[in-house]
């Protein structure tokens, strides 16, 4: 792996420790895209990616149809902070034991931004919003190659695993 990949490998890590907001891609019934932006929530593991969200927003009906979710990680300021994409897997709801661990990932961020937790029942039950997550099945960072004068002359998608992230 050149020194390069690696350190776009760290900026994707510091990005998945660091963002608050992403862009979520499903696609509609027609085979159009759908793109939303939303709270950005983390299992430390690399194993999952959560959110919050009402069961009849587009996004989720689509979710709840193919379970697929695609997930960009950026920071809309500096973009010399790259990218990480994610494809996930069985978009869905969640209860029980999912729900709490999942509520315990989004009280801690809220904890960390003086904001008061949430219990099991915001969620549960006949609330109208939701936790959800979507199992991670893929990772890539941006990365470009520039020539001697600093010039991007190749930008792409290099895939990743989550043993890169875990070890950056």
């Amino acid at each position: 792996m050149d020194d390069d990949l690696k350190k776009d490998i760290i900026k994707g890590r510091d990005l998945w420790n660091t963002a608050r907001h992403a862009a979520m891609a499903t696609v509609n019934t027609d085979g159009s895209p759908h793109n939303t932006p939303f709270r950005f929530m983390r299992d430390p593991e690399f194993k999952y990616v959560y959110w919050a969200s009402y069961p009849h927003a587009v996004h989720s009906q689509n979710i709840l149809r193919t379970g697929n979710i695609f997930v960009v990680l950026y920071d809309a300021v500096d973009v010399q902070k790259g990218g990480l994409y994610i494809s996930a897997e069985d978009g869905h709801p969640l209860e029980g034991d999912e729900l709490i661990k999942a509520l315990a990932i989004n009280n801690g961020l809220r904890v960390k931004e003086g904001k008061n937790q949430l219990t099991p029942e915001y969620y549960s039950g006949g609330t109208a919003q939701k936790m959800w997550s979507a199992k991670i099945t893929r990772f890539w960072v941006n990365h470009a190659k520039r020539d001697a004068s600093g010039q991007i002359n190749k930008d792409s998608r290099q895939e990743i695993s989550a043993a890169d992230l875990l070890a950056a």
